[in-house]
């Protein structure tokens, strides 16, 4: 996927799958019951990354 960011245009090297996780939290909405959930992503362990011209791994 190609992006832009101030002009500048770069190739998403990697992606971060978010996988929807449920929570013990429900409710009622309108008479209707629901349950909350909160996502969870998962990032690559070691990434390598440039911040004005410094690179630097996470």
């Amino acid at each position: 996927m190609t992006l832009t960011f101030l002009g500048q245009k770069y190739e998403a090297a990697m992606t971060a799958e978010i996988a929807p996780v449920e929570a013990e939290l429900s409710g009622k909405y309108r008479g209707n019951t629901v349950t909350f959930s909160s996502p969870r992503t998962t990032a690559p362990a070691n990434v390598a990354l440039t911040y004005r011209g410094i690179r630097y791994n996470r």
